[in-house]
């Protein structure tokens, strides 16, 4: 069964389960792991789970990802081991391609003898109708081996349903002219992020996330974390009046992350929607993300620009 019906939210809710039950994923790969803490700082970023092999007494950095493994999960697995002073890092994701998998299996054969990676496949299954659903884990990459069987054939790549749904939405915003650049892909397959012509650190996203959730999203990740939080802090001061002058019909559900680990900042509504709806609730999800990107840059660039040469002045 999906592991988002388990755990909808990743931060929320799968990495405090996790760091409660470290003691199964330690089964599966032969550690004994204990709890030092969540959320610990790289810079300004956060690990998921620093971790303690009680064995051995080497830390462990634990990276989680409740969707296919990315290269974007790969970077920071690098950072917060390196960041840590760890000596184990362990990446948690739903499925491993060919090719991410293949990159921890060559790390493992070019690092010291005392440094070890692990790729850990998790999975919701319920034993049986009357039991609640558990977590299954299934090793993939370990610093002795590599499962192939448990990877997809190199080449193949995850998303077809995703490219399929955001393929006319993005053929459509480019026909208007909404950017003058191709979107890129900032969480993998599942969203379509546009830099703003204003400031390249001010993006606008469609996403389907979570088990049943479409959002359009504004994303800011300036160059300096300092300048991200004043941006974002400036607009949050005008968070009612904000969200009362944005017209929509029905009022959308707001989301305002000032605090987010990954050294961003974003201003979200939602509605429900999933890339396994029928294809008419599709379309109306992909009208909706139609109607919503130019509005929300149309309202946000200008004010994003004014806070921007008050920071300047």
């Amino acid at each position: 069964m999906p592991v988002r019906r388990v755990w909808a939210h990743e931060e929320y809710e799968f990495t405090p389960w996790l760091a409660e039950n470290l003691h199964l994923l330690g089964e599966t790969l032969d550690l004994n792991l204990e709890l030092v803490g969540r959320e610990q700082p790289v810079g300004p970023y956060s690990l998921d789970i620093l971790a303690k092999e009680t064995k051995t007494g080497v830390f462990v950095a634990i990276e989680n990802q409740l969707e296919w493994a990315d290269t974007h999960h790969l970077g920071q697995l690098l950072t917060y081991t390196a960041g840590r002073d760890t000596r184990i890092g362990i990446w948690v994701a739903t499925e491993f391609g060919h090719e991410h998998a293949q990159a921890l299996h060559w790390l493992n054969q070019w690092t010291a003898p005392q440094v070890g990676f692990y790729a850990v496949k998790v999975e919701a299954v319920r034993p049986s109708v009357d039991s609640e659903p558990e977590a299954r884990f299934h090793k993939v990459v370990w610093p002795s081996g590599w499962d192939k069987k448990a990877t997809p054939e190199p080449g193949t790549l995850p998303g077809v349903e995703y490219e399929t749904f955001f393929r006319p939405l993005v053929t459509e915003l480019m026909r208007t002219g909404f950017s003058d650049r191709q979107p890129f892909r900032r969480f993998g397959a599942s969203d379509r992020s546009f830099h703003s012509r204003m400031n390249p650190g001010i993006q606008y996203s469609a996403s389907l996330e979570g088990v049943h959730d479409a959002w359009v999203t504004l994303r800011i990740q300036t160059e300096n974390t300092t300048l991200t939080q004043q941006i974002f802090d400036a607009l949050n001061t005008e968070r009612e009046h904000i969200e009362k002058a944005y017209d929509a019909d029905p009022e959308p559900e707001w989301y305002w992350n000032g605090k987010n680990r990954y050294g961003w900042c974003s201003i979200s509504i939602r509605t429900q929607g999933s890339v396994h709806d029928p294809q008419a609730r599709l379309e109306e999800t992909r009208q909706w993300m139609l109607n919503h990107l130019p509005k929300f840059k149309d309202f946000f660039d200008p004010r994003v620009n004014k806070i921007l040469q008050q920071l300047d002045g």
